[in-house]
């Protein structure tokens, strides 16, 4: 019998022998690194193109907000700028209306620590300096800020008010989109010869009927003036901006004082830091006024006197990049000079600086 084949096939069904699964082995684990790397570097490359777009998202929201807003600081209406309102409601507004912007230097508190702090926690307190935001906890180092104006909502007067008369009734359109609480908003009553700043007592379901009846939220039951049909109804804003933590994160955020209790609301996450100059229009010699700025200051070198001729705002914003992946875009801890100021920072975060300008359209000089 013939076991020549037999014996063949047996010797090629021998398997492999240590060499070459050793051999095989090692390729194998050369290329589990090569993909480990690849998927390694893709997923750093997309964290960080993430972590620009968020930089870049969020510096064009708080320029869009802020300047909005500062663009709004001062508007009572069709009121001459440089007339003062009238105040009757109870609590009044927290800053009086004859100032279209106040701000205020949030670095004097020998107690905290001063921007930047890197990735440690950043150390708050009850700011007191500022006499509209004892609540605030802002980071020690950032500016502060409030703005005043009157948002219009379609709440033209449908009828005249009578002025020195008791519990009067304003009405205006129902086709108004005023958002009103009886007791709480404040509200504009202006015309071009005065402006009034009042809380409704009541408010009718349609929002078309609003009245002051008692003394409770305003320092009397009935308005100064006379206001005839040229009149309109305004929404009155008063706006803090400034920087605290929130979820670990440096955030900007804004507090709506006009409320009874007023509550700040966070806006953009990753805002490190802002600081604030105000263009003022008062020639320093001969103290005249051309409508155009004469120089920039930080808030604690205004004179009181002068917050009434600030006709521009120029805001550094440093914002950095947030969360998880935010946190650790580099292997290593580097020390970055951050843009508008060039603090050197260590840690292994992205940053950007945004510095825009912005003209006040109603100040009150």
């Amino acid at each position: 019998m013939d076991t020549t084949g037999i014996t063949a096939r047996t010797h090629r069904q021998r398997g492999f022998s240590i060499v070459e699964i050793l051999l095989a082995m090692a390729l194998s684990l050369i290329l589990t690194l090569v993909v480990s790397q690849i998927y390694l570097g893709s997923k750093q490359t997309y964290l960080l193109q993430e972590a620009q777009s968020r930089l870049q998202e969020n510096g064009r929201f708080a320029l869009q907000i802020l300047a909005k807003d500062i663009r709004r600081a001062g508007n009572m209406g069709c009121l001459s700028i440089k007339k003062t309102p009238v105040v009757l409601a109870n609590p009044t507004p927290i800053i009086t209306p004859a100032t279209s912007i106040m701000g205020y230097n949030a670095n004097s508190d020998s107690d905290i620590i001063s921007y930047p702090v890197s990735d440690q926690t950043y150390s708050t307190t009850n700011w007191t300096l500022a006499p509209d935001a004892p609540d605030l906890k802002a980071i020690a180092g950032t500016d502060i800020f409030t703005i005043q104006f009157a948002e219009s909502c379609g709440g033209r007067l449908q009828a005249q008010v009578l002025g020195m008369t008791g519990s009067p009734t304003v009405s205006i359109p129902s086709t108004n989109t005023c958002s009103i609480q009886a007791g709480s908003d404040e509200l504009i009553l202006s015309d071009c010869g005065q402006t009034e700043v009042f809380r409704a007592d009541s408010v009718s379901s349609n929002k078309t009927m609003i009245g002051i009846t008692t003394t409770a939220n305003n320092i009397m039951d009935h308005f100064t003036y006379t206001h005839d049909m040229d009149a309109e109804v305004m929404v009155f804003h008063s706006h803090t901006y400034f920087i605290r933590m929130f979820n670990d994160e440096p955030t900007l955020y804004r507090r709506e004082n006009t409320e009874i209790t007023p509550t700040p609301q966070p806006l953009i996450e990753g805002v490190e830091n802002m600081q604030v100059l105000y263009g003022i229009d008062k020639n320093p010699t001969d103290g005249t006024a051309d409508g155009s700025v004469d120089r920039y200051l930080t808030a604690n070198n205004v004179p009181t006197t002068d917050w009434a001729n600030v006709i521009a705002v120029r805001i550094d914003l440093v914002l950095r990049s947030t969360g998880e992946g935010g946190k650790y875009l580099t292997s290593t801890p580097t020390t970055t000079t951050t843009a508008c100021d060039g603090t050197a920072v260590t840690d292994q975060r992205l940053r950007r600086c945004y510095s825009f300008t912005v003209n006040l359209r109603n100040p009150r000089a």
